[in-house]
């Protein structure tokens, strides 16, 4: 079966096998299931948990494979959808029940390898995905749930920038900050370290890129100094490599 991936602002989403992955952690809400076997897990202290689903909260470290088909969705916790399961599922680290949208997640994802899983079949999936995640999602009006507008500038900053590394200076002084308060503000109310999120993004983007791009022309367009920078980031941010997104089989 060919992988698939789709690569969206709220979230991400992979089908396909997963047989090597290596310990990482990422700031993304993981969700995972497998069509019909189990995958295992791997925690930092080397303790295997097995079952078909599982919730991966932000910032753990785990090590994920399986040699069924599965579907994995990593949602940006500052989305509506995310801040959904943060609520509903932040205390937990890993859960291995299926939580209250994993059916209708499980329904769609049957439903299109069970079809031709053609172009068209998968991006029917992809707006499937985002119907269920639009009705689950946070209902409250604040944009990406912070309560400080200097800190959405900043993300809408690093977004539109995210072909080159942006200074810390030059985002303090476009939020009329000093880099002293804006990091400690920056720290605050999305509860990640700003450089670590800059790179997020950068890989985030990078990510559709490699469809058409070579990794070494992908890292370049991301802002990375060369490939290996970017290669070493995307690994220990995700487990895998650029070149398995490039994988026709």
């Amino acid at each position: 079966m060919m992988n698939r991936f789709h690569i969206e602002n709220s979230f991400g989403l992979f089908i396909g096998k997963l047989l090597e992955n290596r310990l990482h952690k990422h700031y993304a809400l993981q969700l995972s299931m497998a069509k019909s076997g189990v995958l295992m897990l791997t925690d930092d202290q080397n303790q295997q948990q097995i079952s078909q689903y599982f919730f991966i909260n932000s910032k753990v470290p785990h090590l994920l494979v399986g040699q069924d088909v599965q579907l994995t969705v990593l949602i940006n916790p500052l989305s509506p959808i995310g801040h959904t399961l943060s609520l509903e599922y932040g205390q937990h680290t890993i859960l291995t029940t299926p939580l209250r949208l994993t059916d209708e997640l499980q329904k769609g994802f049957l439903d299109f390898t069970a079809e031709s899983m053609s172009e068209r079949a998968f991006t029917e999936f992809t707006q499937r995905v985002n119907d269920i995640f639009f009705r689950y999602k946070c209902q409250c009006e604040e944009k990406h749930h912070l309560s400080d507008e200097r800190v959405f500038k900043a993300l809408e900053f690093l977004d539109a920038h995210f072909d080159r590394t942006v200074t810390l200076g030059e985002v303090a002084s476009h939020c009329f900050l000093s880099e002293t308060r804006f990091l400690h503000l920056f720290k605050e109310k999305t509860h990640l370290n700003f450089r670590r999120y800059q790179l997020w993004n950068k890989l985030v983007k990078s990510m559709p890129l490699l469809k058409h791009n070579s990794i070494t022309e992908t890292a370049f367009r991301c802002g990375f100094t060369d490939s290996a920078h970017y290669t070493r980031t995307f690994v220990e941010t995700f487990g895998i490599t650029p070149k398995f997104l490039q994988r026709k089989e």
